[in-house]
Order: C-alpha cells, then structure tokens, then sequence
C-alpha cells in the first residue's frame, strides 16, 4: 500500500514537471519576458552585444513564435536590434495563446432552471 502511494505520487510529480515544461505561448511569453529583461539590462550596462548564453535562450523562443524570427536575428546581436526582434516574437506568441485558448465552459449555477430550459426549447 505504501509503495503503491509512493508510485501514485511518483507519478504526479512526473505529470506536473512535464506540463511546467511543455512549450506553450503562454510560458514562451514568460520566457520571452525575462529575456527582454536581460536585453535591457545589457543596454543599461552599455554592453554593446548581446551574450551567448541569452542568444541561444533567444533562438529557442523565436523558432517557436515564427519560423522567419531566427533567420532575421541572423549573426545581429547588438540590444536595440535584438529587442525589436523580441517584441515581433511577442506579438506572435500572444496570437498564437489567443488562437490555442478556446471559450470557456459555461457551469450553469441553476441546474432545474437550465433542464426547463432545454425542455422549452425542444418544444419550439
């Protein structure tokens, strides 16, 4: 019983890394937030290129967002440059999060209310 428990919560744990990891626009918009972070913070700090490690962070989020954003930031890596091809990749993403996010389900609160309803209607 134990073990069954420990599996179960094996499991889960598993699930919820998987779903944290999973590569929505949602979480690229987190991502693509932080990176437009870093890329200001290299214009405050009058770093003139972009580093390494935030380029290749960079490219995962624009290969997502659009297939032609990577081949536009090409070999570019001064900030102003690089920040202008983030808020492209952002204008993607929030297309692409409106377009995946479906209408909500609607809970009716009145349950007798809604099946007189529906009676009424199958009437007409």
């Amino acid at each position: 019983m134990l073990q069954e428990t420990i599996e179960e919560q094996q499991r889960d744990l598993r699930w919820h890394r998987r779903r944290q990891r999973a590569m929505t626009p949602r979480r690229l918009l987190k991502d693509s937030d932080e990176l437009l972070f870093w890329v200001e913070e290299c214009l405050v700090q009058e770093i003139r290129i972009v580093p390494g490690w935030l380029v290749a962070r960079l490219m995962v989020v624009l290969r997502h967002a659009h297939p032609e954003l990577p081949g536009r930031l090409g070999r570019e890596r001064r900030p102003e440059q690089v920040m202008e091809i983030i808020y492209d990749a952002q204008a993607a993403l929030m297309a692409q999060a409106c377009k995946n996010r479906g209408p909500a389900e609607v809970i009716p609160l009145f349950a007798r209310a809604r099946e007189r309803m529906l009676r009424q209607a199958a009437t007409f």
